[in-house]
């Protein structure tokens, strides 16, 4: 089956059921006097209190039911009991059981959260999510790759990559993203006729489980004729675990797929004699804020010390958020391999060409 197919058929939580059943919790343990006027609002807003439970009301809406959860949540905020009930929702077209609803419940402001983020599930379920690419350049101001950004278009401005990840957080679905955006990436490079090397951000749970991340890419690194020798994983620091013979057997299984490693955001020499060691990276990407400091000296000693201890490991130094000729100059004058930043291009779409 084609992987796009594939991607496109995820079945994405809380977007894709014709209905869900919201069902508010712990309402009467917590009221003390008088609750009437409470329950007689919930059942003008069409709740209804499940058999064997006096402190459960549920209703069902549906597939689009973020409108029908606001007015739910201001009548709760209305009666001012938000600290004090809890909140599930679940698919079906039958009402689910009451032990169901108990053992899914969660807070309100998770099922707030979920509401205000289920524009990615549409988008990704209508193939809206694109990949910006922007250039990396060498010493010459030849281009060496493109690093991939998901941008989602909207009339005001792209939703940026952030935003889409802190979404996916919120759906639980994270694996999911990953995999579309790989798919995203390499079809955006092979189609637009791009050369070089595609560096492609990792979300956290590659460190984790690595075969499990990488075998969406692998699917569309194949389909779209592209070799994983010129893809570069771009992981940062933070998910490095502290057990490094679990690190070295995660790094050892992606070279042995073909795969270049990337390790992102270092900013002190602390940091990278830590772990240079034990990953050796293929590339080194300056930490942004010691980029764009780099006209004072005392960054630009921290950033050459870096540049010698990754040159020593072998890796290749790259410098993001280059936007100024003037801290072009004093990056080529620390020996920094290659470049990235406003200074060359901005994250853009991508024509295609294929």
């Amino acid at each position: 089956m084609n992987s796009e197919k594939n991607i496109l058929s995820f079945n994405l939580p809380y977007n894709q059921s014709s209905h869900y059943w919201l069902a508010v919790l712990n309402v009467n343990e917590y009221f003390s006097g008088d609750n009437s006027a409470l329950y007689e609002r919930m059942a003008e807003y069409g709740m209804q209190k499940i058999q064997d439970s006096d402190n459960v009301y549920c209703i069902c809406l549906p597939n689009q039911w973020e409108e029908n959860w606001k007015q739910c949540y201001q009548l709760i905020r209305e009666y001012d009991v938000t600290g004090l009930v809890e909140v599930s929702l679940l698919p079906g077209d039958q009402q689910p059981a009451l032990a169901d609803f108990i053992y899914t419940r969660k807070s309100l402001a998770a099922i707030e959260n979920i509401a205000q983020s289920l524009w990615l599930g549409r988008a990704m379920l209508g193939d809206a999510v694109i990949c910006y690419m922007q250039p990396v350049m060498d010493r010459r101001n030849k281009i060496f790759g493109y690093e991939s950004f998901a941008r989602i278009e909207t009339p005001e401005m792209p939703i940026r990559g952030d935003s889409i990840i802190e979404a996916s957080r919120n759906l639980n679905a994270e694996y999911m993203l990953d995999r579309y955006l790989h798919l995203k990436a390499i079809s955006t490079f092979v189609e637009g006729n791009l050369e070089g090397f595609l560096f492609i951000n990792l979300i956290s749970g590659f460190i984790h489980r690595p075969e499990k991340y990488l075998e969406g890419l692998a699917d569309s690194a194949r389909t779209h004729g592209m070799v994983a020798k010129h893809i570069a994983l771009d992981f940062t620091h933070s998910e490095i675990p502290k057990d490094t013979s679990q690190l070295q057997s995660i790094l050892s299984y992606c070279r042995s797929q073909g795969y270049l490693l990337s390790l992102d955001d270092i900013s002190s020499p602390t940091i990278a004699g830590k772990i240079l060691e034990v990953v050796k990276p293929d590339f080194v990407k300056l930490d942004i804020k010691l980029v764009r400091e780099a006209g004072h000296y005392e960054t630009q000693t921290i950033i050459r010390d870096l540049v010698k201890m990754a040159h020593k490991t072998g890796a290749t130094v790259i410098a993001e958020g280059v936007e100024t000729q003037e801290i072009h100059e004093v990056l080529l004058g620390a020996d920094v391999d290659l470049f990235q930043g406003y200074l060359f291009s901005p994250p853009k779409a991508v024509v295609k060409t294929k």
